[in-house]
């Protein structure tokens, strides 16, 4: 069934709370008491999502082939679930699989949610990774230990290839799991911690070196240099100028950059253009841009508008892989 007809299905048949621009991939299933999924939200060919509240924020996905089945799903806004993705479990009232925003989970990994899995915003799940919140098979009568704990795994946390979280595990905000590490107890935040069982080897402030303004400049112009080279290999026609200029077909997109030493917007911006910023807009401004239908993406003020062009997406995309994601207005 194309996703318009399962949209009204959903809606009108089940009550299901269904978004504008919501799409299902064919043999997808959707199963749940309380079901909300907001704008722009996608689930992928033979996913399956089911339990008994189920959340998809705004712009979220669950790729294809993956099962996602828990009491209480949560997915946040611009949460990505990668292909064969497997989240389940045996069920209690409590269990919970929680997706912050922006947050991804790479290929076949493996999510036990049988007591809650809380992971916050802006963070990593690499593929293959193993995160069980029970440990339990022989006979705990026969002396045999038997693990029913939480896992909470805080924002901005990467978790590269094959790290497996144990019950009760607590991972701090701003720390970085070596691969094929096992993750036991607590990480404190802003740590770096290899090893099995995981051991913190390095932490704030000797863990992160801040750039300084001049170094963050040189990296945005690393990106744009190198985003364009990916762009001309896609065929795209590129002006340079004061408003950039990016010709796909017939449709021509437009981009202004401002440094981080840029005065405030002056050039003739039309709607569907984008505005990349290296200095804070400031809320006059962000508003001057909504009323125009202008998109923008600000580095440093971490925010981007609500919708975006073709361009102002695949940009968004393309600074995520060097770890640049930015919450949507509104």
């Amino acid at each position: 069934m194309p996703s318009l007809l399962r949209r009204i299905a959903y809606r009108v048949l089940l009550g299901y709370r269904i978004g504008r621009r919501v799409k299902f991939g064919i043999g997808s299933a959707l199963v749940g008491r309380d079901v909300q999924i907001d704008d722009d939200a996608e689930i992928g060919l033979f996913a399956v999502v089911q339990g008994r509240s189920i959340r998809l924020g705004r712009h979220s996905s669950i790729g294809m082939m993956s099962y996602v089945s828990c009491e209480r799903i949560e997915i946040g806004e611009d949460a990505r679930i990668r292909e064969q993705v497997f989240v389940g479990g045996p069920a209690l009232p409590e269990s919970l699989f929680k997706l912050g925003n922006r947050t991804i989970v790479l290929q076949h990994t493996n999510i036990n949610a049988t007591k809650p899995v809380v992971i916050g915003d802006d963070s990593g799940i690499g593929g293959h990774c193993l995160i069980f919140t029970h440990g339990a098979w022989l006979n705990q009568m026969d002396g045999y230990p038997v693990t029913y704990q939480p896992v909470t795994i805080g924002s901005s946390v990467w978790l590269p290839w094959r790290v497996f979280v144990m019950p009760g595990a607590t991972i701090g905000s701003g720390s970085v799991i070596g691969a094929n590490s096992l993750v036991v107890g607590e990480i404190p935040p802003f740590s770096l911690a290899v090893g099995s069982p995981a051991k913190v080897i390095r932490s704030a402030p000797q863990f992160l070196a801040v750039p300084d303004a001049a170094g963050r400049t040189g990296m945005v112009a690393v990106m744009l240099v190198e985003f364009e080279r990916y762009l001309a290999y896609k065929d795209v026609r590129i002006t340079a100028g004061d408003l950039r200029e990016y010709r796909v077909g017939r449709r021509t997109y437009r981009m202004l950059h401002l440094g981080a030493g840029s005065g405030p917007v002056h050039l003739g911006l039309r709607t569907g253009d984008t505005v990349l910023s290296e200095r804070p807009l400031d809320e006059r401004e962000r508003s001057s841009l909504r009323t125009t239908g202008v998109h923008w993406l600000d580095l440093s003020g971490r925010t981007r508008s609500r919708h975006g062009s073709a361009l102002t997406e695949e940009l968004a995309l393309f600074l995520g892989r060097y770890g640049i994601r930015l919450p949507r207005d509104g």
